[in-house]
């Protein structure tokens, strides 16, 4: 009899469809479920503490049954994972994220456990490019001003700014920023953008010029947008204070699609308010859900969502191809796709 591989996903993808494009990779594997799913604020809170639980906020039990189910779990497929998982799941051998984020997650111990860690990368980068482009659009071309115009059945005409031959920073040229670049050339901006490895002189198709990372500092001053599509690591917190704020052009905009940390948010409002930028775009927040009482709903300009920029329609149908591909990769011994790094 051979032995089953059995795969535990642990939420939010309980669909019939996805167990079934599962066990249609091998006949060995065998999916289980689990109802484990963290709230935003715990996944936050993790995130801000290097993948460790904090104290004072409520985590999802785990029943007897399904701790039955971890321990014969050789995959997990999830966005969250309990504490101590190498107790609850000792023959873990890989687990793939649902989301691009890994640090809400005990990557350390996955790695001491030499579990292999792949990430979903790149499978909500066209939505996410997307809705930058639509944000762009709706700020440069007074959308939100029109619109509340009509409804004050208000006449007056107000014209917005031209695309095209504006310049744009891409902060972080991974899978999002390589999506967004495309569509900006595509309306004909000027492309720049920086790469952790790429070294001077090298040359992308999809930007005009790429620079290294450490670099990003002199691309500043020539960008009439700078949008942020960077992992979450130590070194990157706090990226954009009033030192780097202040490098930006008079009146450019800031686009942040990656992670809250790597924003000042008082130096943020502080450029908002004197007209240092002429507005920012968030989909993310240090602390999310954002408080009622935070200063940031007040800020004047700024174009704020509840970290929705990728959109679920198709998110499923994509991530199922990206796990089917990195499981059949896995049972033959080849190479995973979107393999984490906990040491970038």
């Amino acid at each position: 009899m051979v032995d089953p591989f059995v795969i535990a996903v642990m939420g939010p993808f309980d669909s019939p469809e996805f167990f079934e494009a599962l066990r249609s990779v091998d006949p060995r594997v065998e999916v289980v479920w689990l109802p484990y799913f963290e709230s935003t604020e715990l996944r936050t809170a993790k995130g801000l503490n290097q993948g460790r639980d904090p104290h004072g906020h409520e985590v999802p039990e785990i029943s007897i049954d399904d701790q039955a189910k971890l321990a014969r779990a050789n995959a997990i497929i999830a966005m969250d994972l309990p504490a101590k998982i190498n107790e609850l799941a000792p023959n873990l051998q890989w687990f793939q994220g649902i989301s691009a984020g890994f640090e809400h997650l005990g990557c350390e111990q996955l790695r001491d456990m030499g579990v292999a860690q792949t990430a979903a990368s790149g499978i909500g980068a066209v939505p996410i490019a997307e809705f930058v482009i639509g944000r762009l659009l709706q700020v440069w071309k007074h959308l939100r001003e029109l619109d509340a115009r009509q409804i004050e059945h208000n006449w007056d005409m107000l014209y917005g700014t031209q695309m095209q031959g504006r310049v744009i920073g891409v902060i972080g040229l991974g899978a999002i920023g390589r999506e967004v670049a495309v569509r900006a050339k595509a309306f004909g901006m000027t492309v720049l953008a920086t790469r952790a490895s790429a070294k001077p002189g090298d040359v992308d198709p999809d930007v005009d010029e790429l620079f290294p990372a450490y670099a990003l500092d002199d691309i500043f001053p020539s960008c009439d947008v700078v949008v942020l599509t960077l992992p979450s690591t130590p070194e990157l917190t706090d990226l954009m204070d009033s030192q780097r704020i202040g490098l930006m052009a008079e009146g450019a905009i800031l686009v942040n699609v990656s992670r809250g940390i790597h924003v000042v948010e008082p130096d943020l409002i502080a450029a908002l308010h004197s007209g240092r930028l002429s507005a920012a775009i968030l989909d993310v927040t240090r602390f999310e859900p954002l408080p009622e009482d935070d200063p940031l709903w007040e800020a004047p300009n700024l174009y704020l969502s509840p970290h929705s920029a990728v959109s679920l329609d198709r998110y499923e149908a994509t991530l199922t191809r990206l796990v089917r591909d990195n499981l059949g990769r896995l049972l033959r011994g080849d190479a995973l796709r979107n393999v984490v790094n906990d040491q970038r």
